[in-house]
């Protein structure tokens, strides 16, 4: 539990060759376009609401110069930096041993030694864990994780779009996730291990998901997400980088349409998150997430 009613807030840095494999869509060239585009615009939003976030970063992005350059101004400017793993393979949590200490301790070295940091947080990608992945975690020096998203509604909109695509005769990257994650506490808790768990707010009876696609799809959801979301003592939003691109201005392939967070044009979007930001901030306290509980 936290000693105080706290706010954080959180951005994964996925690229969009994810979106496209979890769409079947055909892989194109990686560009590093959420650095150069989405990352300006949520660092202007987290300027103008007063918050630092922490940065989920995909330790194989800092291939690109401008995705370096980027992540040290996130820095420079208080944020925090976490591993997103090395690659962002969906099934991350069902590979053996070994190649969860490559993408999971391999990542956490590569950050800290091109970033000159520490990094102390994980969140699994597609939020998917397992023991073992939870042991190397622990191993490997992490103090907390972050994937948790205690929200049923959620995975089983995932799993009957998987579901609705093998019928369709396509193979969505995405995978189902574990059941018994889907009912944890929304509030932080520690791993029998001893690794700090601090889990994405999920709101209301129907446990919808504090995140960027939810909380812009329309005013009644928003509204009622933020007033359900006011009364707990621990909240954390999650972004996404999709969440700070237009299809239109950025020249973005039409294919990716299908995704949500470029349904809703990006002035609607980026006018909802502000609003949400500032409403959820006021009167908590608001650090970074390696940060919940240090004093000051």
């Amino acid at each position: 539990m936290v000693s105080q009613p706290t706010f954080c807030v959180s951005i994964d840095l996925d690229d969009l060759r994810y979106y496209r494999a979890i769409h079947a869509l055909p892989p194109v060239e990686d560009t590093p376009i959420i650095f150069e585009k989405a990352l300006p615009r949520f660092f202007d939003l987290c300027n103008k609401v007063g918050l630092k976030a922490t940065f989920f970063t995909i330790s194989m992005d800092l291939q690109w110069d401008g995705a370096k350059q980027a992540l040290k101004k996130a820095i420079a400017d208080g944020h925090e930096i976490a591993s997103h793993s090395h690659s962002h393979f969906y099934n991350l949590s069902q590979l053996d041993r070994c190649e969860i200490i490559t993408e999971v301790a391999g990542s956490k070295t590569e950050l800290e030694t091109q970033l000159e940091i520490t990094v102390k947080g994980f969140r699994g990608p597609g939020y998917n864990l397992s023991p073992t992945l939870l042991s190397v975690l622990a191993e490997a020096g992490f103090t907390y994780d972050a994937s948790i998203l205690p929200s049923p509604p959620y995975w089983a909109a995932r799993a009957s779009i998987i579901a609705g695509m093998r019928l369709l005769g396509q193979r969505s990257s995405s995978i189902p996730g574990r059941g018994r994650d889907f009912f944890k506490s929304r509030n932080p808790s520690k791993w029998p291990n001893g690794l700090m768990e601090y889990p994405i707010t999920a709101c209301g009876p129907a446990m919808m998901p504090l995140i960027g696609t939810t909380i812009t799809s329309d005013s009644l959801m928003r509204n009622h997400i933020v007033r359900c979301a006011k009364r707990l003592p621990f909240v954390q939003v999650e972004f996404h980088a999709i969440d700070f691109l237009d299809i239109v201005h950025d020249k973005l392939d039409p294919a990716l349409a299908i995704e949500p967070a470029l349904k809703v044009p990006l002035s609607t979007r980026l006018a909802s998150f502000e609003h949400v930001l500032s409403t959820l901030a006021h009167d908590r306290q608001t650090p970074v997430l390696a940060e919940i509980g240090v004093k000051r």
